[in-house]
Parts: C-alpha cells; sequence; structure tokens
C-alpha cells in the first residue's frame, strides 16, 4: 500500500512537471530539491528528448545559474527546491508574467504533493515506531480468558489475549494494532512478541489446563514461532490459527502444524463458520479443536438459523474427532442451548472475563458455579 501512494505522487508530480515543460518552453523540465550533498538534486524531470540525451543535457548544465527556475514553497513559506527549464527555449529566453503566474501555480500544486508525501510519511515512522514500542513491550499487556467444560464446570484451558494502549494510555483495538504491524511489514514480529509474552502465563493455569495462543498462518511458517512454542511445554499449548484470508499454501501449513504436533502442539481454527477462510482451515488441517465463532452463539437461544449453523458445526467437528469450542458465551440462556447442541467448552464474559492474574481451579469459583446451579 505505502508504495501505491509513493507511485501516486510520484504520477502527480509527473503529470506537472509536463505541465511546466510546456510553460517554460524547454525540452526538459526538472524538479530539483536539496540534499546533504547539494542544493540542486534532480528529483524527477519531464523530458521531450530520449534518456541518454535527457541526461546528457542535464549533466551538461549549471542548475545553479538558470534563467527558468520557480521556487517550490512549502506551505509554512520555506523554499523546498525549485522548477527548472532545461535547455535554453529558442524564441523565448525570458518567462512573461502570464507564464510565470502559471508556473507559480504549478510549483504551488508540487509543493501540495511532496508535503502530502512526507507527512504520510512522518506518519509512517511515527506509527512504525509506537508499533516497535509493542514489540518491545510497552503499552501492550497479556491478559488470559478461561475456557471451560460445559459439563463439568472444570477450567481446562485459557486463551491468552493481548491488550494494547496508547502512550497516552488510551486502549488500541488489538484488530487494529495487528492490521498495522502487518501493513507495516513487522505483523510477524509483533505476533511473536505476543507469544513470548503469553508463554510466561502458563505457570498461572490450573494444573493441566491448557494455554492457547493466537497465530497467523503466515507467522506458523516461520521458524522462530516454532522455536518459541517448543521453548514451553507443548503438550500444554493449543495454537489458535486466526488467519482470515485464503492460505496460498496449504501444503506448507500442514506441514508445518504436523511438525508442531509431533512434538505435543495442538491446532485450533479460530471463527469457526465465520467466512471461507475458517471453513478451509479446518477442511484442510483437521484441527483438534474447533471455535464456533460469536456471531453464531450471540443470541442463539432466540434464533433458530444460529442453532441450525451450530447444529451442523457441532456435528462436523465431531465426525472430525475435533472439541468444539463456543466463543461469546454472555447470557445463560445461551449457555443452556449450547449445551443441549452438545458443544464440549466455552468462553465468554459469562464464564470469565479475561484477567491478567487468574485464579481458576483453587476451590469452588464463579466459573463452576454458573454452569453446576
Amino acid at each position: 500500500m505505502r508504495g501505491h501512494a509513493h507511485d501516486d505522487d510520484a504520477d502527480a508530480v509527473a503529470q506537472l512537471l509536463d505541465l511546466a515543460r510546456d510553460i517554460f518552453g524547454t525540452p526538459v523540465a526538472a524538479l530539483t530539491r536539496p540534499t546533504v550533498t547539494t542544493p540542486h538534486h534532480v528529483e524527477q524531470t519531464s523530458s521531450a528528448l530520449d534518456p541518454h540525451s535527457t541526461v546528457r543535457l542535464l549533466a551538461g548544465t549549471d542548475l545553479a545559474a538558470a534563467a527558468l527556475t520557480v521556487d517550490v514553497v512549502r506551505p509554512d513559506g520555506v523554499a523546498d527546491g525549485r522548477l527548472v527549464g532545461v535547455g535554453d527555449p529558442p524564441h523565448r529566453p525570458r518567462l512573461d508574467p502570464r507564464q510565470l503566474e502559471a508556473l507559480h501555480v504549478v510549483a504551488a500544486l508540487v509543493a501540495g504533493v511532496l508535503h502530502h508525501r512526507e507527512r504520510r510519511r512522518a506518519e509512517r515512522d511515527d506509527r512504525l515506531a509506537s508499533l516497535d514500542a509493542l514489540v518491545a513491550g510497552t503499552g501492550r499487556t497479556t491478559v488470559v480468558q478461561p475456557i471451560v467444560d460445559l459439563r463439568s464446570g472444570r477450567v481446562v484451558g485459557a486463551e491468552a489475549l493481548s491488550r494494547f494502549a496508547s502512550a497516552s494510555g488510551v486502549a488500541r483495538r488489538p484488530e487494529q494494532v495487528f492490521s498495522d504491524a502487518r501493513s507495516s511489514g513487522i505483523g510477524v514480529r509483533l505476533e511473536q512478541a505476543a507469544i513470548t509474552s503469553a508463554l510466561r502465563m502458563l505457570p498461572t493455569l490450573p494444573p493441566g489446563a491448557y494455554l492457547s495462543v493466537n497465530a497467523s498462518a503466515e507467522a506458523l511458517l516461520d521458524d522462530r514461532t516454532h522455536e518459541l512454542l517448543l521453548s514451553a511445554v507443548p503438550d500444554r499449548l493449543v495454537v489458535e490459527i486466526t488467519e482470515h484470508d485464503p492460505v496460498a499454501d496449504y501444503g506448507a501449513l500442514t506441514e508445518a502444524t504436523s511438525r508442531l504436533r509431533g512434538h505435543g502442539v495442538r491446532v485450533a481454527v479460530d471463527d469457526a463458520g465465520a467466512g471461507f477462510a475458517s471453513l478451509q482451515h479446518v477442511l484442510h488441517l483437521t484441527p483438534d479443536i474447533v471455535k464456533l465463532d460469536i456471531a453464531f452463539v450471540r443470541g442463539i437461544d432466540a434464533d433458530p438459523a444460529r442453532r441450525a449453523v451450530a447444529r451442523a458445526l457441532v456435528g462436523f467437528a465431531s465426525e472430525l474427532g475435533s472439541t468444539m469450542v463456543a466463543e461469546g458465551v454472555e447470557r445463560q440462556d445461551e449457555l443452556a442451548v449450547l449445551t443441549d447442541l452438545g458443544v464440549d467448552c466455552g468462553q465468554g464474559y459469562l464464564l470469565g472475563r479475561p484477567t491478567p492474574d487468574p485464579r481458576w481451579g483453587a476451590g469452588p469459583d464463579d466459573t463452576t458455579a454458573i454452569l453446576l446451579r
């Protein structure tokens, strides 16, 4: 996406330079800007000549002393380059007032394009700096939410979730942060940092309960992710595949998950039923755990269509030998329907909110009471 924005800017400047060249009446128009080494670096040109002739003309021209120039002035009033007509026009060595006025308009438009480009670049740099801080742990915390057996009330696992805050302490949506990280090219790094933090929560869980961590297909194809997962207690880990887009190479992904399974790590598919990708994951990976998307859980007690989808997915999971976990259980009536449908486990605010300090399993707790009352 960043490359496209840069290309759009270059195209806009190219069109403006074509216009400037016509007004100058010269074979070449150049946009020059100062750099550390020269005050008149040629950044972009418009030329009626072939490339070799253009280069020779520019090399033989003293751009600092060129007669046909107009300053490119930033919105703050500071000159940030010049439009230069290169190659004296045969019949018009000077610019008349109308030409000069037109060129000032063109220069102002070029300045606007450059200003927006640099503002986007500054915003990108700020975003990258913020993301780098999140990777390092600043503004990022980890919480866990219990996953509960719907018949016994026992906490059988917990999903690790990342929470993010800005420098001013304002909460940031995790899905947006991870999306920004992917767009900036550090998505896998952020996922791996989140997994590293999540693994530290494993000793806080009840004995025998598993820890579920999230990873995209891209992250699972990275050897560093495997090293992280296998550095803990593999047979107490579940990796939830969170990819929402079609996977280009299921062969490679299946091989990666098979290697993890060989060490005891279980595989879950997140958001089952929510879209094409999740169902493809189920078909190709035969997961140990299938997580029913919250969209089919919320209001399931009052919606026959949701019940029908959930019933079909429960049957599908049973055929695969997979455990079904319902996400987003928030009301007792939803819980009752899910239990009647044969859903194995549940996760949601009714059963336990995400917390950095889990205390489940220490004795009779609220989770067990909700299920067994």
